[in-house]
C-alpha cells in the first residue's frame, strides 16, 4: 500500500487536489481510501457529491470512548468499520478524521486517534487499498 499525504498552510487546494488524484486513481481500477484531516470534511465531501459523513471522532464519542476507552470500543465491537468508512465516487473508501470537542485537545491528536481506531479496525488489511 502506498501512503500519499497532502499538508500545507489553508486554502492551497490540498482537498481539491487529493479528491481529484483519488477519483483519477480509481478511474484506473486501483483501490483508494481516503482520509479527510479538514474540519470542512472537504476531500471525502468532493467525492461523496456534497454528502457529509460522520467522523470517526464523533462516532466514537457517540459510543463512549469517553467512558469505556478505545480498546473497549473495538475489543466489544461496540463500532464497526462501517460507521466509519464509506463508499465515495469510482469506489474510494473515504474516512473523516474529525477533531476533538471544542477546549479538548488539538486537531492532531484527533488524527492520532482516528488513525489508531482504523488500524485496531483493520481496515487497511480488510479493504486492501492500494493507495490510502
Amino acid at each position: 500500500m502506498r501512503q500519499i499525504a497532502f499538508y500545507g498552510k489553508g486554502g492551497v487546494g490540498k482537498s481539491t487536489v487529493s479528491s481529484n488524484i483519488a477519483a483519477a486513481l480509481a478511474e484506473q481500477g486501483i483501490s483508494v481510501l481516503m482520509i479527510g484531516c479538514d474540519p470542512k470534511h472537504d476531500c471525502t465531501m468532493n467525492l461523496r457529491g456534497d454528502v457529509e459523513i460522520p467522523t470517526i471522532l464523533e462516532v466514537s464519542r457517540d459510543k463512549g470512548i469517553e467512558s469505556v476507552g478505545l480498546d473497549e470500543l473495538v475489543a466489544g465491537n461496540i463500532i464497526e468499520l462501517d460507521e466509519v468508512i464509506y463508499k465515495g465516487y469510482g469506489g474510494v473508501y473515504c474516512a473523516e478524521c474529525g477533531g476533538p470537542k471544542p477546549g479538548f485537545g488539538c486537531a492532531g491528536r484527533g488524527v492520532i486517534v482516528a488513525i489508531d481506531l482504523l488500524k485496531r479496525l483493520n481496515a487497511f488489511e480488510r479493504l486492501k487499498p492500494d493507495v490510502a
